[in-house]
């Protein structure tokens, strides 16, 4: 697009923030929802809270994938999570408007509550819900490490 705005630019519509990566060998399925990040061979797996190397979320999946297959992921965007309880740590049916969501200690989850006390573990805010069904993915540099 030139600085003209050639093509036109139309307002809110359009922009995919999208990437795929192949889902590493091991890694359990990953469904739409689950917060992911890249391995050093670039490869995802399910972001855990628990160490820093596996706390640097890289986004949520909006697809589902096994080992293998491509996932694609999305930060940066507002998002609808279908299957809140199968995401969100103690499986809840709704995701609270308002709240702050961080990455949990259990592989690929949110969390209103992160584990601020086992050694070495992190806080790193991932998303506020919008809505019920809805996630402001907003993914935040580590604000603690135990």
């Amino acid at each position: 697009i030139d600085d003209n705005g050639q093509p036109p630019i139309t307002p809110g519509g359009g922009t995919n923030l999208g990437y795929q990566a192949t889902v590493a060998a091991g890694q359990p399925t990953i469904v739409a929802g689950n917060l992911v990040y890249l391995d050093s061979a670039g490869e995802a797996k399910l972001a855990d809270a628990s160490t820093i190397a596996e706390s640097v979320v890289v986004g949520m999946a909006t697809t589902q994938a096994s080992a293998g297959a491509l996932v694609e992921f999305t930060r940066n965007e507002i998002k609808t999570i279908f299957n809140v309880s199968a995401v969100v740590e103690g499986a809840p049916s709704a995701l609270v408007p308002g709240a702050v969501y961080y990455l949990s200690t259990i592989a690929g989850k949110w969390t209103t509550t992160p584990n601020a006390t086992t050694a070495g573990s992190v806080i790193r805010s991932c998303g506020t819900a919008v809505a019920t069904d809805k996630m402001s993915i907003e993914i935040q540099i580590v604000t603690s490490a135990i």
